[in-house]
């Protein structure tokens, strides 16, 4: 009977909450009908008009006439600030023509680097068209050492000092192959592009490896019969200056000379293009900064404080 009479007090408990609660409520609800129904005054200049419903004017013209006297009542005290140059400002001044330097010398280092790759195209063409000297290849063939062994910087393995550099470029294409460089885009400069950009269909994208060095879709072709026709002075890439005249296909001492010379001239390209980018980026952003200072919402929002 205890057990019951507690259920029966505990359900009173419940119900007198509950009550409360819902009484509670239709009072809030009350208020706020009321608060809505209440009118109010248009706080437009001179206006004795009710406010529209969830507005503060009984027009536009209202809130236009109101906003043209606030402009008139706080802009003449913020119009002197106008004619002095803020510190920003200097300070992005500046910075558009420290941005404009590294722009032009970008450009410069392109050129330069567009006209090295030309270079390192006609040394390769007229390589191909010259004979071999048999002379020269018997030197060659005499200079080599037999017995020396060289580890592989990839895999680790020995190999003959002859065909070593020969293996390693082979085992670093084959690594290289196992790793993926892709985008939704293709490249389009007005250049010569530098990535492969060759479309995969497994991975539906756009391999960015470079296009010299991608072992992918850039594989290797039989070595032509002329002479290797590397520069004697690598630094210096003067198709008129002297080259070495052994045959390619014999040549030791300048393998894959042209490979490695182009890939390095692309990734130059490379590196200025996104310094480019990164510049006109910063600069949209300073310019957008100094076009926005002297407008009319931020004078009326901000101020220049002059310390003397």
């Amino acid at each position: 009977m205890e057990k019951v009479e507690e259920k029966k007090k505990k359900k009173k408990v419940t119900k007198k909450k509950q009550s409360e609660k819902h009484a509670v409520q239709v009072e809030k609800v009350s208020d706020e009908s009321s608060e809505e129904d209440e009118v109010k005054q248009c706080i437009g200049p001179n206006c004795c008009h009710a406010a529209r419903r969830g507005s503060k004017y009984c027009s536009e013209e209202c809130g236009v006439q109101l906003a043209m006297k606030r402009i008139r009542t706080f802009l003449p005290e913020r119009k002197p600030s106008l004619n002095e140059k803020c510190k920003a400002e200097v300070i992005d001044i500046q910075l558009i023509k420290k941005l404009e330097l590294q722009q032009q010398t970008a450009h410069q280092k392109i050129a330069e680097l567009n006209s090295e790759r030309k270079n390192i195209m006609k040394l390769i063409e007229r390589a191909k068209g010259t004979e071999c000297d048999e002379g020269v290849e018997q030197e060659e063939d005499g200079e080599e050492v037999e017995g020396e062994m060289t580890d592989c910087v990839t895999c680790g393995m020995p190999y003959p000092t002859r065909t070593a550099v020969r293996h390693m470029e082979r085992c670093y294409n084959k690594f290289e192959a196992q790793v993926s460089l892709g985008s939704a885009f293709k490249c389009s400069i007005q250049w010569e592009s530098m990535f492969c950009d060759e479309y995969d269909r497994q991975q539906g994208a756009y391999c960015k490896k470079l296009k010299v060095l991608c072992p992918d879709h850039n594989k290797e072709k039989e070595e032509h019969d002329g002479v290797c026709g590397c520069p004697l002075n690598i630094a210096d890439l003067n198709p008129d200056l002297d080259t070495c005249q052994r045959p390619k296909k014999a040549c030791n001492r300048h393998i894959s000379w042209e490979k490695i010379r182009l890939g390095e001239c692309d990734m130059e390209r490379v590196y200025y293009f996104l310094k480019l980018e990164e510049s006109f980026e910063e600069m949209r952003k300073v310019r957008c900064r100094l076009a926005n200072r002297n407008n009319l919402l931020q004078v009326l929002l901000n101020g220049t404080i002059v310390h003397t």
